[in-house]
């Protein structure tokens, strides 16, 4: 183990008012949003937390006891009016009618689990409550320097004053040297066991062995190595700790890479379990666990349950059930603290769903959650149990898939209600109830990228139920985070490729059977009973490889996410327009082609000049210029420290069309906004204005 502990620098705390970006031209000395570009999803929720509006809980209310009335009606109908006579034909309408009815019971446990999203928050601190001492812990592995600078160099600039360490388990001399540039600790372990939990447990180590000499750090506050945070992070979350029951403060995780696999163009595919499950748990006996990242640690408390826990790969979850368990509370800071790197390819998303999934099912097992905890209230006994059980779905949904396809083969007539009478009342039925949960999820949700993604449940609930049944050894798996040497498409999974023929050939006899080019037994009532719900799964399974053989998800070389930004800039004192940038480089429009040698000053809008090297130079049609790409020299901590707090510590009024306080990666390049997140804006600047 190695480093120095310094005092952070002091950086500038700014509450922040979300709001659309408006478009406007570029400034004579700031940046603005590229023209047809808007603000990411989670750039809404930068605000203090706030109590839910009551039109948006309203209409929660009634969006979800609409889908739940939806399917009532609809099962109602089913078994009143299109439940034949007797026989086989009677079991088979059973069997089916039981099937539909299957998510009743889910939708009436959200409804009552949603009812509130309880936000809220103490006031914002500028020192830390009681002398508290805080230190911020980063563990890396082998991540590129363009992933680690950023969030080394925000962690460094928070307030109020702390400790940031940086736990080098790759055991980098670069990362050492990055270190002592920032003035963070460095820290390495002799022995590298238990992937990231064994890291923390060493800096937890260290800092136990130095409170003997009247050193100790009271609260560590955990960043994965990818998660940026920003300026708020520490002084927005710290005034929790001022309860002494309080063992953790979880914050939502949310991406500042726009464009990746899980990408919804809302908050990302994990927006409903971050602002809409885990606000709603924000009360006593219904506490969030732990993620992992963006959270903050009562270092008294995991003394007590003897550390992180290692004996799962998904130590946050299981040394949350020990804080539990010891009578420690837990408590959700619903506001955006720091942004990170989502999965960018089918294959990294896989594998991180994957580890988490077996993690769930070690916790499962181990703990026993299947049986009542006297240590656990019957919320956190729910949504512990149904948390991890959610991770065998892929399973289920191939078993349930089953029913329908059987019986449809078999010819059963299951409904006596005519062909189009009963594609009439479906879907009816199934556009209120897709409506009633977008509304009950307060708009985090993308039906089209909801259904693309339900494809993976399906590998990895089948990993799941095989570790089950084997129980054999998991070692815990990174999520690659640097560029891929060559650009290369994701590949579907095998199981979802079967299951597409599988489907869709069943499709295509009931159809032609329909039509009476082979032999078939069905009525076209009963037909349209059993093939309404898959072609539904076919149409998810198709969306799912379309989306996984995108070019847009395939493997980049690029270690660092480009963000579309115009900006007068100058080069050498040639002024020019910016056209991207990331932490490691940038693209700038010359209006001519002035001469440059190979190594150049670069100067952004109120930030310091940065030396860059010229890798590209392509001369545009005409008299349009040039446009020069650049990069940060290699093994220069300054200049990446100067580009990444540019980006995510944007200063006040360096872009126009981006309100003060939200950094300058909230810029995404699309085109148009979805619905749900037109609403989630009006939602929260309505809010605001009362």
């Amino acid at each position: 183990m190695s480093g120095s502990t310094s005092p952070d620098d002091n950086g500038s705390g700014r509450a922040s008012q979300a709001r659309r970006a408006r478009i406007t031209r570029v400034g004579a000395s700031a940046a603005t949003v590229e023209p047809g570009a808007s603000l990411a999803g989670w750039a809404v929720l930068l605000g203090a937390p706030r109590p839910e509006r009551r039109r948006s809980r309203l209409l929660a209310h009634v969006g979800g006891l609409t889908a739940i009335g939806a399917l009532l009606v609809y099962l109602t109908w089913r078994v009143v009016f299109t439940i034949p006579a007797g026989g086989w034909d009677r079991t088979a309408a059973w069997l089916l009618v039981a099937f539909e009815g299957l998510p009743l019971l889910g939708l009436i446990l959200r409804l009552v689990t949603l009812w509130n999203l309880d936000s809220r928050a103490p006031p914002p601190v500028t020192e830390a409550p009681e002398g508290i001492r805080v230190a911020v812990l980063i563990p890396t592995y082998n991540e590129p320097v363009e992933v680690i600078a950023p969030t080394i160099a925000a962690a460094r600039a928070l307030e109020p004053v702390h400790e940031t360490w940086v736990l080098d388990d790759g055991d980098r001399d670069w990362v050492r040297s990055l270190c002592e540039e920032y003035g963070a600790r460095y820290v390495r372990r002799p022995v590298h066991d238990h992937a990231k939990a064994g890291n923390l447990n060493h800096a937890l180590d260290l800092i136990a062995r130095e409170a003997e000499h009247g050193q100790d750090v009271d609260v560590i506050a955990v960043l994965d190595c990818d998660h940026v945070p920003l300026p708020t992070f520490l002084t927005a979350t710290l005034g929790w700790f001022e309860d002494p029951d309080i063992a953790l403060v979880q914050g939502p995780q949310t991406f500042y890479n726009s464009g990746a696999f899980d990408d919804d163009g809302v908050t990302g595919e994990q927006g409903i379990f971050f602002h809409v499950q885990m606000a709603a748990r924000n009360h006593d006996g219904a506490g969030p666990f732990w993620c992992g990242s963006t959270s903050l640690l009562r270092t008294r408390a995991l003394r007590e349950v003897g550390g992180i826990a290692t004996d799962t790969i998904v130590e946050d979850m299981h040394t949350t059930l020990g804080l539990i368990r010891a009578g420690w509370k837990t408590v959700y800071h619903h506001q955006t603290l720091a942004v990170g790197l989502a999965p960018q390819t089918p294959e990294q998303y896989l594998l991180q769903r994957r580890r988490w999934g077996l993690g769930s099912m070690q916790v499962l097992a181990k703990e026993r959650l299947w049986a009542a905890k006297r240590w656990m209230s019957w919320r956190n006994y729910y949504e512990y149990l149904s948390g991890t059980l959610w991770w065998l779905e892929g399973v289920a949904t191939v078993v349930i898939f089953l029913i329908p396809a059987a019986i449809l083969l078999s010819g059963a007539q299951t409904s006596t209600a005519g062909p189009a009478a009963f594609a009439a009342v479906f879907l009816a039925m199934f556009v209120l109830r897709m409506w009633g949960v977008r509304q009950l999820f307060r708009h985090h949700l993308h039906l089209p990228t909801s259904f693309a993604l339900r494809i993976f449940r399906v590998p990895v609930g089948i990993s799941c139920l095989w570790w089950l049944l084997t129980r054999r050894t998991l070692e815990f798996a990174v999520t690659p985070k640097a560029g891929a040497e060559e650009r290369a498409r994701g590949k579907v999974p095998r199981v979802v490729i079967v299951l597409i023929v599988a489907v869709f050939s069943v499709l295509g006899y009931s159809l032609a059977g329909a039509l009476g080019l082979v032999p078939w037994r069905a009525t076209d009532g009963a037909t349209v009973a059993s093939a309404a719900w898959l072609l539904l799964a076919g149409i998810g399974l198709v969306l799912g490889a379309v989306r996984v053989l995108s070019p847009a998800y395939a493997t980049t070389r690029r270690n660092a996410h480009r963000i579309a930004l115009r900006a007068p800039v100058s080069i050498d004192g040639t002024r020019g327009e910016l056209v991207d940038i990331s932490v490691g480089g940038a693209a700038v429009r010359l209006p001519a082609s002035p001469p440059l040698t190979d190594v150049v000053e670069l100067v952004l809008p109120q930030a310091s000049s940065v030396r860059m090297h010229v890798v590209r130079r392509s001369d545009l049609p005409g008299d349009a210029g040039s446009v020069v790409a650049l990069r940060v020299a290699d093994d220069d901590w300054a200049a990446l420290r100067t580009m990444s707090l540019w980006l995510f510590h944007t200063p006040a009024g360096a872009i126009n069309g981006i309100p003060p306080g939200i950094p300058a990666v909230a810029a995404v390049r699309r085109r148009h906004r979805s619905r749900a997140l037109g609403r989630l804006i009006s939602e929260r600047e309505s809010a605001h204005a009362h």
